[in-house]
């Protein structure tokens, strides 16, 4: 590894020993990737990062797993750790359990049959643009749109949009950077910057991923 090169730090908790050993072992393989925890639990998760001298950059996190689940693992971690990008990798692929997750503050959602290099890609755009949503689950989130059993997704929320702020959330949909927004409107990093965290407060959610959902939610974008 050369070591002049950012470095993300990885943690990895699911309870299935050979597919946390796998996905470790092949994540160690890439240059600019240090697995550094690996555990069997959200419990034994938040104790191992309490205790290192280093939090993890990203947590590739299952949900169903013993003595805490992925749901309060998130809950804790959102709230303690907000620097930390969190990865669900889990088999369940309904809508319900992606919306609670990136309602709870999760980064990106991906399903346990995906292949490793697209894990590896979720983890670097996760960190490039805060969000990762492959195919798969951005047209299970489409079902958002008609998905009436979640009041905190469903309440309208009395917020005005600027024009400038709905071109961000556009561009924000469409997988740019802040960089590349910035680029693309001529304004400074800084700016964009600006207008995406007014974005998270106007709309009530935790991060960018939560900006996509709203967004598909409300039909303000279409993905």
């Amino acid at each position: 590894m050369n070591f002049d090169e950012p470095v993300i730090k990885i943690a990895i908790a699911d309870d299935h020993e050979l597919f946390r050993i796998g996905i470790s072992k092949i994540l160690q393989g890439y240059k600019g990737f240090d697995v550094i925890l690996e555990v069997d639990h959200g419990e034994s998760l938040l104790k191992a990062i309490e205790m290192s001298s280093q939090l993890p950059d990203v947590i590739l996190l299952d949900i169903r797993m013993p003595v805490m689940d992925g749901f309060e693992a998130m809950e804790v971690l959102t709230k303690n750790f907000p620097s930390i990008k969190i990865i669900v990798l889990s088999v369940h692929d309904k809508a319900r359990h992606i919306i609670r997750m990136i309602e709870l503050g999760a980064h990106g959602y991906l399903l346990k049959n995906t292949h490793p290099e697209e894990v590896v890609e979720s983890i670097k755009k996760v960190m490039e643009q805060d969000y990762y949503f492959n195919d798969k689950i951005n047209s299970l989130l489409q079902k958002v749109i008609r998905y009436k059993g979640n009041n905190s997704i469903d309440k309208e929320i009395p917020v005005s949009i600027t024009d400038r702020e709905q071109e961000v959330l556009e561009l924000i949909c469409k997988e740019h950077t802040t960089n590349e927004i910035a680029d693309i409107l001529c304004l400074s990093a800084r700016t964009i910057e600006g207008h995406r965290k007014n974005l998270v407060n106007k709309l009530g959610v935790r991060n960018v991923a939560g900006l996509v959902v709203y967004a598909i939610k409300q039909e303000l974008v279409s993905i």
